[in-house]
């Protein structure tokens, strides 16, 4: 007699990607905001899908500047879906770690890579029925602090900024632009402290303007107003020059542009070239971004989420690594963009109040898209 037909049920390991979808965006900002190297009143993005056979989707983006990263929406989506998408059709979504593997037979590509990392962590969670944060083994989430960046150029505009967004938002930390290149910029930490109180964690970033002299002369002094971190004081030559200048400040440095990766980040460790990382998940993606966190922690050094100009759909993946890993726990989050714009294509439960952020128990990273505003802001 033949053996009873088995009825066929779908199991998490019979699920594929299906369809790979790279989206332009231009969203709009709450008004102009400037930054180092130019203005922007609206910012570019690109945004991935990635789609299961059951329609289950799994969802990235990030903001495309070219002055700043040499890479634009078109140019990301170009890479998704003539590079990365060949290889992505048929993977076994939650073979995570096998499918970046197979990703690497594409030299560069890295902001198009770190999506597709951001978008498989979003779909693991959807497919097991959980949010990341739990994925990650962390406890009930507590709500975040966010640090609000003052982009204004004006000494006086800084601090009336950030006097505004402490008392009207309830943001718990500050970070400074300082270009100056002076005391101008000393006048301006001292008048924002003076504005914000002493319970609000400041710090400061030069985007590499000052000289190494006037660095050395100048912001010693920034330790009078309990300055946390200095970012990026200059543009050092290399990174011994950047251990010696580590070694007479009063501040430890954060360092941002110099940790574009697990490896510089593991360089500078070792020098004692800085005393603080800034993660950013445009550069290092989720999972190459968890093995820096690791790393700072058994290096005794602090770790904190920095911004990529984000939206709330891209805020989600940071508010969920942040709420996990107890290490990064007593840092503010930079994780404040989608406040400065005015419009984005999130759909779901955003859980911001008085300066905090929430994850959800929603599965993955808890972000749908608004299919009406996808149409609107696609380009």
């Amino acid at each position: 007699m033949a053996p009873a037909r088995k009825e066929h049920t779908q199991t998490a390991s019979d699920l594929k990607i299906g369809k790979v979808e790279a989206f332009r965006l231009r969203l709009p900002y709450k008004g102009e905001v400037s930054f180092k190297s130019l203005k922007q009143s609206v910012g570019e993005y690109a945004l991935l899908r990635l789609s299961l056979d059951n329609g289950v989707t799994g969802l990235a983006e990030t903001i495309c500047r070219p002055e700043q990263s040499g890479e634009d929406a078109t140019s990301i989506a170009y890479e998704i879906e003539h590079f990365l998408k060949p290889l992505l059709i048929g993977a076994d979504p939650l073979a995570h770690l096998a499918v970046l593997e197979r990703l690497k037979k594409i030299r560069a590509c890295a902001a198009s890579k770190n999506l597709v990392d951001i978008a498989l962590w979003d779909l693991r969670g959807k497919i097991l029925g959980q949010p990341v944060w739990r994925l990650l083994g962390g406890g009930e989430p507590k709500p975040a602090p966010l640090t609000w960046i003052a982009h204004g150029n004006s000494v006086e505009g800084q601090i009336n900024e950030a006097k505004k967004m402490r008392d009207t938002r309830g943001y718990r930390g500050m970070k400074l632009k300082t270009w100056r290149r002076s005391r101008e910029d000393l006048r301006m930490i001292e008048g924002v402290r003076k504005a914000v109180g002493d319970d609000v964690f400041i710090y400061i970033d030069c985007n590499g303007t000052y000289a190494e002299t006037e660095a050395r002369a100048i912001l010693p002094r920034a330790a009078d107003y309990n300055v946390a971190f200095i970012e990026e004081p200059c543009n050092f030559a290399d990174p011994a020059r950047q251990a010696a200048m580590a070694a007479v400040l009063p501040i430890a440095l954060l360092g941002d542009q110099c940790c574009e990766s697990l490896a510089a980040v593991n360089m500078h460790l070792r020098l004692q070239s800085v005393g603080a990382v800034s993660v950013k998940l445009r550069r290092t993606g989720f999972t190459e971004s968890l093995k820096i966190i690791a790393l700072c922690e058994a290096a005794g050094v602090p770790a904190l989420i920095g911004t990529d100009s984000e939206s709330r759909l891209a805020a989600m993946p940071r508010i969920h690594m942040r709420a996990a890993i107890p290490h990064l726990d007593p840092l503010p989050m930079e994780t404040h963009f989608f406040d400065k714009l005015g419009d984005d294509v999130f759909a779901g439960d955003f859980k911001f109040a008085e300066g905090t952020l929430t994850p959800c128990d929603a599965p993955g990273f808890g972000a749908e898209i608004d299919e009406g505003k996808l149409q609107k802001y696609a380009f």
